[in-house]
């Protein structure tokens, strides 16, 4: 395929699976023939504007949210299960760092709400964010090309 050579509704179609299956978009555009900058600016690019959707219904759900549920008075004691332990253990002991340094293996949409849920008063955070999403779209990207020049 020549470069930067797909449509608008391509790439619209490989920019949502960028935002839903962020580590598996790069090696499939690389399979379907793309090239490696194709891939790595449509996954960027999506992952980009999924963290800009999520960061900011992220922002809104969590106000609802505080909204129509009772006040911490009349929910009473909070349970801590082991997922949120974990959670709390790992903002804790990493921080934003943390969360930028992973985000490429878990999802955009559970890396931007946690950031933004718990980092929204970093400055920059949502910009990091996007910046981290980009270098992993680079890293899974050049390791899908290697794999393919390599078994080629």
């Amino acid at each position: 395929m020549a470069m930067l050579d797909m449509g608008l509704w391509s790439w619209l179609a490989w920019s949502l699976v960028a935002v839903v299956k962020f580590v598996v978009t790069p090696s499939a555009m690389v399979a379907a023939g793309h090239s490696a900058l194709e891939a790595w600016m449509v996954t960027g690019t999506g992952a980009c504007l999924g963290v800009a959707a999520f960061w900011h219904f992220g922002k809104w759900l969590f106000s609802w949210i505080e909204r129509v549920r009772p006040s911490r008075w009349e929910r009473g004691k909070r349970v801590f299960t082991p997922g949120r332990r974990r959670v709390v253990r790992w903002k804790n002991r990493f921080g934003l760092n943390g969360i930028l340094l992973v985000s490429g293996l878990i999802s955009v949409p559970i890396a931007t709400v946690l950031a933004a849920k718990y980092f929204r008063a970093v400055p920059y955070a949502m910009g990091r964010l996007m910046l981290a999403f980009v270098t992993w779209a680079g890293l899974l990207t050049g390791v899908s090309w290697l794999v393919k020049l390599t078994t080629a």
